[in-house]
């Protein structure tokens, strides 16, 4: 963020003035400094007295300035870092008393900040003040050669102080040049800054004969293996065969890399062995937009924008009509709380969505699904963290979501699973049971077991605590 907008601003700034100014000053310079030469060649040596400091002190500056501006930068992105991820938790500082800490802890980031720019400024009085005592210096040596020319009569007093007169003018853009070092470094490691993120390959691209196509939603995980780290697998030789249109459901304790396996479906990390196939084309051979395009995704926390209800839905189809976006609130079971709101569909949902509830918020996610009209869907945890009644209302909603689609269901609750075609039951990376609810609850494996404890604690009255 720090290299998106602080950056950027610097190198746009010194692009715009910096470089108008030094164009202006730098035809300045040659003009005066051509008058100067033709009145007195021999003063106009005199007055180039700051150019070697110049030409000697600007590179040590520069090479110096540039390991300072970097280390200023990053104190300032470790202020923006902290300050984005500390302000929308702000309940949570709240309510566990946090306040003074966060405090401590920025005080403390902008007291790094402070040094950083401490040792920037010592380094602009080491170069700067010598700058200015040898235009000082040129300018006594000038007056006093000056002068013993006027007495020996080679020069006349008129000259003389016409010469000093252009010779200010000569220092003036010598000033204004030398004044732009530093933001011109600045600039330059700002702009080195943004090249790193520009220059930053992603992960996962188009291959050069990628294939643009219409999904009918059959997918194959083949010997599949992944790890986020080397050599530290997070699944391991996954083997699954899901029909077109067929509801799978995904279950498996935490950490067991349910979540990973959708990662890897929609290809934001490409297996380590094996491959995964949809129609029988590897993922690898499909191009990104076409694929991520016919895929569906709802999470259980879902990312809504700070902006209108209408502009979430239609976030996966950009110029959707406000008919189609209706159509998905209503098949989302969403339509009827959004018009209960004054603006309806014009309502800011606010950061994350935070003006809302989380069923509807999830809801409105569902809607988003929907109106893109997806041939495979996931959905991820959808509906843990919601009361029994929204989840009625969301389960209704699923119900039109996953009609006629290829569905993925990862889920903690096993109830919602029931009408799944097929339950896959994932430990510790790798697939541990296969079969429909029945025929997992009669193995007696780790799904009975699963279904048991959350039976187990479903069905735990509710006790009242006297006081």
């Amino acid at each position: 963020l720090s290299r998106v907008m602080d950056d950027v601003g610097r190198v746009q700034w010194f692009l715009v003035w910096g470089t108008q100014t030094f164009i202006s000053n730098l035809l300045a310079l040659l003009g005066v400094g051509l008058i100067i030469f033709t009145l007195n060649w021999q003063l106009a040596l005199f007055s180039l007295l700051p150019v070697p400091i110049i030409a000697i002190g600007l590179p040590l500056f520069r090479q110096k300035a540039k390991g300072v501006y970097h280390k200023a930068w990053r104190k300032w992105a470790d202020v923006s870092s902290l300050l984005v991820d500390t302000i929308p938790g702000a309940i949570v500082v709240k309510s566990f008393s946090q306040e003074k800490f966060e405090v401590k802890r920025l005080r403390e980031r902008l007291a790094e900040v402070v040094e950083a720019n401490m040792e920037s400024t010592k380094l602009h009085l080491q170069f700067f003040p010598l700058l200015g005592f040898a235009t000082s210096a040129s300018v006594v040596f000038v007056w006093w050669i000056g002068g013993l020319q006027v007495f020996t009569g080679s020069l006349t007093t008129g000259t003389l102080v016409a010469f000093v007169s252009y010779m200010w003018m000569f220092y003036g853009p010598v000033q204004q040049l030398s004044n732009l070092v530093q933001p011109m470094q600045q600039a330059i490691t700002s702009g080195e800054r943004v090249e790193e993120v520009i220059e930053v390959e992603p992960d996962i691209e188009d291959a050069p004969d990628a294939l643009a196509f219409d999904i009918k939603g059959a997918i194959r995980f083949e010997n599949v293996s992944f790890g986020y780290e080397p050599f530290i697998p997070v699944v391991r030789n996954i083997n699954l065969e899901i029909k077109p249109g067929e509801v799978i459901g995904v279950v498996g304790p935490s950490g067991s890399g349910k979540t990973t396996l959708t990662k890897l479906l929609l290809r934001f990390y490409d297996p380590t062995e094996g491959r995964i196939t949809i129609d029988g084309v590897d993922l690898r051979k499909i191009k990104l937009q076409c694929l991520r395009e016919q895929i569906g995704l709802v999470l259980q926390d879902p990312i809504l924008f700070n902006d209108t209800i209408a502009y979430n839905i239609a976030y996966g189809k950009r110029g959707a009509r406000p008919e189609e976006i209706i159509a998905s609130a209503k098949a989302a079971h969403a339509h009827d709380f959004i018009m209960n709101f004054p603006l309806a569909y014009d309502t800011v949902v606010g950061e994350r969505g935070s003006r809302l509830s989380g069923g509807e918020r999830q809801r409105i996610a569902i809607a988003r699904a929907l109106i893109t009209d997806p041939r495979i869907l996931i959905l991820d945890e959808a509906t843990s963290s919601v009361d029994s009644i929204t989840e009625k209302h969301i389960q209704a909603a699923l119900e039109n979501l996953i009609r006629d689609r290829t569905t993925i269901i990862i889920a903690h609750r096993l109830s919602t699973l029931q009408r799944a075609n097929r339950i896959i039951v994932i430990e510790k990376g790798h697939i541990a049971e296969v079969g429909s609810h029945e025929e997992l609850l009669a193995k007696g494996g780790l799904y009975s077991q699963l279904y048991a404890i959350q039976s187990a604690q479903e069905t735990i009255p509710q006790t009242t605590i006297a006081v």
